[in-house]
C-alpha cells in the first residue's frame, strides 16, 4: 500500500469523522438546552404570577379592613337608634352630638389604623365626628354621596383613604353614613415591597376607568400614568382574574394586573423580561459552554485516538485492539465529565441557598447507597443518582428569599414551595435521559398513603425509585441544618422513617436505610 493514498485516506476519515462528531455533540446539547430554557422560564413566569396573588392577598386584606370597620361602626344599635330619633325630630343636632360622640369615640379604638369618624345623615351634612376630621382633598359635603372606598392621598405628610358604610334602620332605610379615614401606610408598604423585584420591578396600585389613577408614587420617579399602565389597567377594569402581559405598549416589561375583587381598584406588578429571565439566561449560557467544552474536548480526545488508530489500519492493523480499549476509556471520560456538567447545575440551584448546600448531592448519595442495598443493577443506579443530585431544580423559578426565610411560610408561599416537584419535572421533561429521571423528580413527595403531592399517588403507582428518593431525602432533611432550626441528628431522622414504617415510606426501603445506619454504611457526609 503506497504512503500518499494512506495518508490521504487517513485525512478524510478524521475530517468526516470530526465534522460528524461536531454536529451529533452540538445538535444534542441545542435539543437539550432550548426546552430546558423554555421549561425554566416558564417555571420563572409562574413564579411572578404568584407574586401577584401574594400582592392581591395582601392589599384585598387592607381592602376588606377597611369595609369590616367601617360597617362594625354602623352596626352600634344604641347610637343608631339616636340618630333615627334625630331624623324624626325626636332629638336636637346638639343632643345627638352629645350622646353620640363618645360611643363613636369607643368605636375609634377598634384599631390603630382608625384615625376619625364622622357620621353623616341623610343629606350627607356632617352631624358628629370624633378623632381627625375628613380632609376637604378627600371629600366634602358638596362632593355629595362620599365613596365606599377612596383613594389614597398624602395629606399633611400622612397616607390615609377614607371607607363609608350606609346606616341601615330597622326597615331598611337609610339614615345615614359613617365615614371612616384610615392609615394607608399599610397599603404604601405592600406596594413598596419590592425586594424580590430586582432592580427594574415595581408594584403599582390604582384606578382604572375614567378616573384613573395611580396612588401612590412609582418606583424610580416615574410618571404615574404611562402608556403601559393605562393599558394594563383598561384590560383589568372588567375582568378580576390575573391579565399577564408581555411588552405592552411596546415596552421590554412582563406586567401582571388584577382587579381587587369587590372594587375597582388595580394592582400592577411589571418587570424587564431581561431581569426576570437573567438567572436562567446565565444558567443556560453556562450549561451550553460548558456542552461546547465537552464537545471540544472530545473532537480533540477523538482525533488524537482516530489519528494513529487509522494510521495503523491503514498500514499495519494489528493494533486494533489497543486502539479499541482507548477508545472505551475516552468515552468513560466524557461520561465523567458529563456526570461534573450535572454536578455543575446542582451547585448552581444550591448557591441560591446556602442553608441547603450539598443537600441535592448527599440526597444523591443515600439513595444510591439505598438501592445499592436493595439490588438494584448498576444502570438502575446511575439514574438514581442523577436524579437525587438534581431533584430540587424546580426551585430555581422561587425567590431566594423564600427559600432561605427563617420564620413560618404563609400557605400561598408553602403552595409555591410544594410546586418545586412538579416545576422539576416539567423542565426536566424535554431532556433525553436513559432513565425516568423527570418522573423520579416529580414524584420525590409522593408517600405511599396518598398524602404527599403533587398527584396523590399511592403504593405501587409510586416510581421505586421515587420511593428510595423520598426516604433519602427526609433523612438528609432532618440530620441537616435548616434555616428556620438546627440540625437534629441521624438518630431522630431514623426515628421518623421508622414512625411511618409501610404508611408513608416504603416498607423495603425504611429496612434497608435502617441497616445502613445500624452498621454504619449510610454516607450522610459532614453535614450531619
Amino acid at each position: 500500500m503506497q504512503v500518499i493514498d494512506a495518508v490521504k485516506l487517513q485525512r478524510n476519515i478524521i475530517m468526516y469523522a470530526v465534522l460528524a462528531m461536531a454536529m451529533v455533540g452540538l445538535g444534542v446539547a441545542f435539543a437539550a438546552i432550548v426546552p430546558l430554557h423554555a421549561q425554566m422560564v416558564q417555571a420563572a413566569d409562574r413564579a411572578f404570577e404568584h407574586g401577584l396573588d401574594l400582592q392581591v392577598e395582601a392589599l384585598r386584606a387592607n381592602v376588606g379592613r377597611a369595609g369590616e370597620l367601617a360597617r362594625q361602626v354602623t352596626s352600634r344599635s344604641v347610637i343608631r337608634d339616636a340618630l333615627i330619633t334625630h331624623n324624626r325630630g325626636g332629638m336636637s343636632a346638639d343632643e345627638l352630638r352629645v350622646f353620640t360622640a363618645d360611643k363613636l369615640g369607643d368605636s375609634l379604638k377598634l384599631s390603630h389604623e382608625m384615625l376619625g369618624i364622622t357620621r353623616l345623615g341623610p343629606d350627607f351634612q356632617p352631624l358628629v365626628a370624633v378623632g381627625r376630621p375628613v380632609p376637604s382633598e378627600l371629600w366634602s359635603p358638596a362632593n355629595g354621596e362620599p365613596p365606599a372606598l377612596g383613594a389614597p392621598a398624602q395629606v399633611e405628610g400622612r397616607w390615609v383613604f377614607l371607607a363609608s358604610a350606609p346606616i341601615l334602620g330597622r326597615d331598611g332605610k337609610r339614615e345615614g353614613l359613617d365615614v371612616l379615614l384610615l392609615d394607608a401606610e399599610g397599603l404604601r408598604a405592600v406596594v413598596a415591597d419590592v425586594d424580590t423585584l430586582g432592580q427594574t420591578g415595581e408594584i403599582i396600585l390604582g384606578r382604572g376607568g375614567e378616573a384613573a389613577k395611580v396612588f401612590f408614587p412609582r418606583r424610580h420617579g416615574v410618571a404615574g400614568l404611562d402608556d403601559e399602565v393605562r393599558e394594563a389597567f383598561a384590560l383589568a377594569v372588567d375582568d378580576a382574574s390575573p391579565m399577564l402581559m408581555t411588552h405592552p405598549a411596546g415596552g421590554r416589561d412582563v406586567v401582571l394586573s388584577q382587579r381587587l375583587p369587590g372594587s375597582d381598584w388595580i394592582v400592577m406588578i411589571r418587570q424587564d423580561q431581561g431581569e426576570l429571565h437573567s438567572n436562567i439566561d446565565r444558567l443556560v449560557l453556562s450549561v451550553a459552554i460548558g456542552a461546547m467544552v465537552l464537545v471540544g474536548f472530545g473532537i480533540t480526545g477523538f482525533v488524537l485516538i482516530l489519528r494513529p488508530l487509522t494510521g495503523r489500519l491503514l498500514v499495519h492493523t494489528g493494533d486494533l485492539r489497543q486502539q479499541i480499549k482507548d477508545g472505551e476509556r475516552t468515552q468513560k471520560a466524557l461520561e465523567r465529565a458529563l456526570e461534573g456538567t450535572i454536578e455543575a447545575v446542582a451547585s448552581t440551584i444550591e448557591v441560591r441557598d446556602p442553608y441547603t448546600a450539598g443537600h441535592q448531592r448527599r440526597v444523591a448519595d443515600i439513595a444510591v447507597a439505598i438501592g445499592r442495598e436493595l439490588g438494584l443493577s448498576a444502570e438502575r443506579l446511575k439514574g438514581l443518582h442523577v436524579a437525587g443530585t438534581i431533584h430540587d431544580i424546580g426551585k430555581i423559578g422561587i425567590p431566594a428569599e423564600m427559600l432561605t426565610r427563617p420564620g413560618r411560610l404563609s400557605p400561598l408561599e408553602f403552595d409555591i414551595i410544594r410546586g418545586h416537584a412538579a416545576d422539576g419535572c416539567d423542565i426536566l421533561d424535554g431532556v433525553e435521559f436513559p432513565w425516568p429521571v423527570a418522573d423520579m423528580v416529580r414524584h420525590h413527595h409522593e408517600r405511599m398513603d396518598g398524602s404527599g403531592y403533587p398527584d396523590g399517588l399511592k403504593g405501587d403507582e409510586i416510581l421505586f425509585e421515587a420511593r428510595i428518593l423520598a426516604v433519602a431525602d427526609v433523612v438528609e432533611a432532618i440530620a441537616s441544618d435548616r434555616p428556620y432550626r438546627a440540625a437534629l441528628g441521624l438518630e431522630a431522622a431514623v426515628t421518623e422513617i421508622i414512625a411511618h414504617r409501610g404508611v408513608r415510606f416504603d416498607a423495603q426501603v425504611v429496612d434497608a436505610c435502617r441497616k445502613l445506619v445500624d452498621e454504619g454504611r449510610l454516607p450522610l457526609g459532614p453535614a450531619q
